[in-house]
C-alpha cells in the first residue's frame, strides 16, 4: 500500500492556502494600535518665574512669547495600545503638572507604565510671557520657538527644531532633523544637527553652525563671527556683513555671495567654490578636489589653492595696488584678474603648460616659457601664481 508524507512546511503552506480560500486574512508582525487623543489645559501665574523649562519624551512642544502675564499650557495626551479602551485608559492616567522650582515653570507629565505595543504621547502648545528664559526637550517630536526675549536652548531626539522672532543667545540641537532659524537677534546662536539641513535669515550676532550631513543656507546676517561647518552638503552664504567667517563642508560646494568681511575662510574637501561680491581684509580659499570660481573680489591678501580643479579669480577695481595673491593648484590652469592699479612683484608658472599675461611685466632673469618673473610698475603688492598641470594667464 502507497503511503503519502507531507512535510511540515507543504503541511502549513495548504493550511494557508485554505484559510485565505475561506476569506481569512492572517497579517505579519504587529497589529494595527488603536488610539484615542484628549486634550487638557493648565494656567500658571508668572510669578517670579524668569524661565520655562518643558520636557516631552513623545510629542512636539510649541512656545509662543505673548504680552499675557501667564502661562497658558495646552497638552494634547495621545495613548496608543492594541484596543480602544486600553489607549483610552493610558490617556486618562496621563497628567500634566505645572510647578514652581528655582524661578522656573516645569511642565511634567506623569505617564501610566506601559508595556509592548502600547505608549503615551504627550504635544505641548504654550504661550508664555515674551521676556523669558525657555529649554525644551524631545525625545521624539518637533520644536517651535517665538517671540521670546531671554535664553532658548533645545534639543530635539528625532525632530525638526523652527525658532523665529528670538532675542536672545539660542542654542539648539536635533540629532534627526532640520534647523530653520529666522529673525534672531543675540550675542551667539549656535545651532547643531546629526543629520539635517540648516537656515538661517535675518540673523544678528555670532553663530556656530554644524550638521554632519545635510546643507547649511545663511542669508541677512550680520554683527558678529561665524562658522560654518558641514560634513556632507552645500553651504550658501549671502548677503552678510561679519568679523570674521570660516565656512567649511567635506563633501559639498560653497557659494557665497556679497559678503563683507575681516576675514573670509571658504574650505570644501570635496567641491567648487563659488564667490561673487566678496569683500573682505583676507580671503582664504581651498578645495583638494573642485574648482574655484571668483569674480568682483576686493581684499588686500588672498591665498587660494585647489588640489584638483582650475582656479579663476577677478579682482574689483576697489583692490589696493599692493594687493598680495598666492594662488596654486596641483592640477588645474590658473586665470587671474588684477586690479587695474596693481604694482608690484609678479612670479607666475607652470610645469606642464603655458604661462602668459596681459600685463606689462619687467621680466628679470632668463626667459622660460613656463616661467614669468618680474615686476608691473614700482609697488609693494605681490602675485604668484603657480600650476603644476595647466596654463596660467594673468589679466
Amino acid at each position: 500500500m502507497a503511503r503519502c508524507v507531507l512535510s511540515r512546511s507543504i503541511a502549513a503552506s495548504l493550511c494557508i492556502l485554505s484559510l485565505m480560500m475561506a476569506g481569512c486574512v492572517i497579517r505579519s508582525g504587529t497589529w494595527s494600535q488603536a488610539q484615542y487623543e484628549r486634550t487638557t489645559s493648565r494656567q500658571a501665574p508668572h510669578g517670579t518665574n524668569t524661565a520655562i523649562d518643558v520636557e516631552s519624551r513623545f510629542g512636539s512642544i510649541t512656545i509662543t512669547g505673548t504680552e499675557a502675564n501667564e502661562f497658558a499650557v495646552t497638552a494634547t495626551i495621545m495613548g496608543r495600545a492594541p484596543t480602544e479602551e486600553e489607549a483610552q485608559e493610558l490617556a486618562e492616567k496621563t497628567q500634566v503638572r505645572l510647578e514652581s522650582v528655582a524661578n522656573t515653570l516645569r511642565v511634567r507629565a506623569d505617564t501610566p507604565t506601559t508595556d509592548n505595543n502600547r505608549s503615551v504621547g504627550v504635544s505641548y502648545t504654550i504661550t508664555a510671557p515674551r521676556q523669558m528664559n525657555v529649554k525644551c526637550e524631545s525625545d521624539y517630536g518637533r520644536l517651535h520657538v517665538a517671540g521670546i526675549e531671554g535664553t532658548v536652548t533645545g534639543k530635539s531626539s528625532n525632530g525638526s527644531v523652527e525658532l523665529e522672532d528670538v532675542q536672545g543667545p539660542v542654542n539648539l540641537h536635533t540629532s534627526y532633523g532640520s534647523i530653520t532659524c529666522r529673525n534672531v537677534t543675540g550675542q551667539m546662536t549656535e545651532l547643531k544637527s546629526s543629520n539635517g539641513s540648516i537656515t538661517l535669515a535675518d540673523l544678528k550676532g555670532s553663530a556656530k553652525v554644524e550638521t554632519s550631513y545635510g546643507s547649511i543656507t545663511c542669508e541677512n546676517f550680520s554683527d558678529g563671527d561665524y562658522y560654518l561647518k558641514s560634513g556632507n552638503g552645500r553651504i550658501s552664504l549671502a548677503h552678510g556683513s561679519v568679523g570674521k567667517c570660516d565656512a567649511s563642508s567635506s563633501y559639498g560646494t560653497i557659494v557665497c555671495n556679497d559678503l563683507k568681511g575681516t576675514t573670509v575662510k571658504l574650505t570644501s574637501g570635496n567641491g567648487s567654490l563659488e564667490l561673487t561680491d566678496v569683500d573682505a581684509g583676507f580671503l582664504g580659499l581651498a578645495t583638494s578636489y573642485g574648482a574655484i570660481r571668483a569674480s568682483q573680489i576686493t581684499t588686500a591678501n588672498i591665498a587660494a589653492r585647489s588640489g584638483n580643479g582650475s582656479i579663476n579669480i577677478a579682482c574689483s577695481a576697489s583692490c589696493p595696488a599692493d594687493l598680495k595673491a598666492e594662488i596654486k593648484s596641483n592640477y588645474g590652469s590658473i586665470d587671474f584678474t588684477a586690479p587695474p592699479q596693481f604694482a608690484g612683484q609678479v612670479h607666475l608658472s607652470t610645469q606642464y603648460g603655458s604661462v602668459r599675461t596681459a600685463l606689462p611685466v619687467t621680466m628679470s632673469g632668463e626667459i622660460d616659457k613656463k616661467n614669468i618673473t618680474g615686476t608691473i610698475g614700482q609697488g609693494a603688492g605681490a602675485v604668484h601664481l603657480e600650476t603644476s598641470n595647466g596654463s596660467v594667464e594673468l589679466k
